[in-house]
């Protein structure tokens, strides 16, 4: 059926849309804070508020949050960890007119951030010094930070990979990064082979108490199958438990945040234990 051009366009007022991004981060250090933009142009030029704006056309409010989240800060969050906080949507809650926003949150580690196109600066602010929010920025953060606390109330008590491991028990299994040739001569390969039964020339899979993730043949997306079988394989053999070393982060060069999306469906399996920095990537 042929649709005429305004046929459907209709004579009533329409709200705006935007999205916000409360975007927490971690580090041992600080603990919690919260990225904040500063607001280079009116209204509340000079007040700290969340990234956010106008969604475009073309856009999801998912990546419309993203983008403005890229733009105003220069900082990258996964897809995968973002999760959508709710619609807010008082009737003056912005005083240039009708103006709905979605919001987005996410829990992250923390990295550089740098004012960009309409936030005249950005920087992460400790839970406990936060200043005045534009908008209703104040009542998003606190829903955020409930939402944040019943998500994560769990995995405040979950066990994470030890720093150091120089003794396993019997059923206790060491995954460690290695390559596909099996030359375990440095890094967590070379505790895994002396240690841990890892066997010089097999690169993948269960050795001894130690499990191999060849991680030196190309990128990410190359490494991921290795990590879906060693997912699988955990989940096949509930007797073992496995403490996932940083898998990738040493000599492979690869960034806790480029990694930790590989082992997000093992997040949730429970005989698998993951460095900290995995699961707050």
């Amino acid at each position: 059926m042929e649709v005429k051009k305004g046929v459907y366009t209709y004579d009533y007022p329409r709200p705006a849309v935007t999205t916000d991004c409360v975007i927490f981060g971690y580090d041992v250090k600080e603990g919690l804070s919260v990225l904040l933009i500063e607001r280079g142009i009116e209204p509340y030029k000079g007040c700290w508020a969340f990234p956010g704006g106008f969604l475009n056309m073309d856009e999801t409010t998912e990546m419309g949050a993203l983008r403005e989240l890229k733009e105003e800060t220069g900082f990258d969050v996964k897809v995968d960890f973002l999760e959508q906080l709710g619609c807010f949507s008082d009737v003056d809650r912005d005083p240039r007119g009708r103006v709905i926003t979605i919001a987005y949150y996410a829990l992250v580690q923390k990295g550089t951030v740098k004012g960009g196109d309409d936030a005249r600066n950005a920087r992460w602010y400790p839970i406990g010094e936060i200043p005045p929010l534009a908008f209703d920025h104040e009542k998003i953060l606190r829903v955020a930070l409930r939402r944040l606390k019943e998500k994560y109330k769990e995995m405040y008590n979950k066990e994470f990979t030890p720093e150091r491991i120089s003794e396993l028990k019997p059923n206790e299994i060491f995954v460690f990064g290695s390559n596909l040739s099996g030359s375990h001569g440095g890094g967590a390969a070379l505790l895994a082979y002396e240690r841990f039964g890892a066997i010089w020339g097999q690169g993948v899979g269960l050795q001894g108490q130690s499990y191999g993730i060849p991680t030196m043949h190309g990128g990410v997306d190359a490494i991921k199958p290795y990590v879906d079988d060693f997912i699988e394989f955990a989940k096949a053999h509930p007797e073992y438990k496995f403490f996932v070393t940083k898998v990738g982060c040493g000599i492979a060069g690869f960034t806790t945040r480029e990694m930790a999306p590989l082992f997000q469906d093992a997040i949730d399996v429970e005989n698998i234990i993951l460095p900290k920095e995995f699961v707050l990537a």
